[in-house]
């Protein structure tokens, strides 16, 4: 491989990876607060998807700044989306065994992709061109909204360590994955907090959605594809955690992407051969704690 034709690949996959982790870090971190995996998570990327594309193609058109609108729109949308699912739907089924949790999440996926056909057809809804130029590397290009997607992923993570480090509603989800108990007797309010941590976790698969589909265009169902890579990424770099959120997106992705050029009937099951070795010797994944019953 010519180091041209490397460097180009690479950026396909720190590209692949942004939106892996994207996805996976939301995923990780409804897990990690509330416990819940959240299966219904790749359908609110696929409306994620449809709010960019519906924002940026059929209203403002296509520019830098109505990327940007979208994007806010994308988080906004889906956030207030996950407010309602987290409030209405999944806060009764607290108490209840988590396999209704799972039917539930389940059920989400079917009701939202026909929602998404009712208001925007089953057709597939793509972007004309991809935003912004390209770079030249010898004689492949780079489309500089590679760059500008790793550097949205890059910036995500460092505001998610901020607000878990640094603020004070940061530190009580925290404390709140720990214990809900002894958070409920310092005086935290465990029930907002899980709103929070659930609308967090939807408006970056929002964010994830927004960000992709100038690439991978807008469809029912998208989200299956999405959800179970990100699946295998939270298992390999630890539940809950979005370091190892981080990491994990960065192990498939590259792995994925140079796989399928060295050898590509092998690209999807190398990512599970990795994922099996990682927990034969990390049964937590790379990062994360081990789980045990929170009261």
């Amino acid at each position: 491989m010519d180091i041209n034709l490397f460097i180009v690949q690479l950026f396909n996959a720190l590209f692949f990876a942004s939106i892996l982790f994207l996805i996976s870090s939301g995923l990780s971190l409804i897990y990690g607060i509330m416990k819940i995996l959240n299966l219904a998570h790749g359908a609110l990327y696929m409306v994620g998807a449809y709010i960019t594309f519906t924002v940026v193609i059929l209203w403002l058109g296509l520019s830098w700044y109505s990327m940007v609108i979208a994007y806010i729109a994308s988080i906004a949308v889906v956030a207030s989306l996950g407010i309602y699912i987290e409030r209405i739907l999944l806060k009764p089924l607290y108490n209840k065994p988590q396999d209704l949790q799972l039917l539930l999440t389940f059920a989400l996926i079917f009701i939202l992709d026909d929602i998404v056909k009712m208001i925007w057809g089953a057709q597939y809804r793509a972007f004309p061109t991809i935003p912004g130029w390209s770079l030249s590397v010898g004689e492949y290009q780079i489309p500089v909204y590679f760059i500008a997607t790793i550097l949205i992923a890059l910036g995500v993570a460092l505001l998610l360590h901020w607000f878990f480090t640094k603020t004070i509603y940061g530190k009580m989800i925290r404390a709140i994955s720990y214990s809900l108990e002894t958070s409920a007797i310092l005086g935290i309010n465990t029930d907002k907090l899980f709103a929070l941590s659930f609308a967090l976790g939807a408006g970056l698969a929002g964010l994830a959605g927004g960000v992709a589909v100038p690439l991978y265009t807008a469809s029912p169902g998208m989200g299956g594809d999405a959800i179970v890579l990100s699946f295998a990424v939270i298992v390999i770099g630890g539940m809950g955690s979005i370091l190892g959120a981080f990491v994990g997106s960065l192990i498939v992705g590259l792995s994925r992407v140079f796989m399928a050029i060295i050898y590509p009937v092998f690209e999807i099951a190398l990512i599970y051969i990795i994922m099996a070795i990682i927990l034969m010797f990390r049964p937590t994944g790379l990062f994360g704690r081990e789980m045990r019953e929170r009261r």
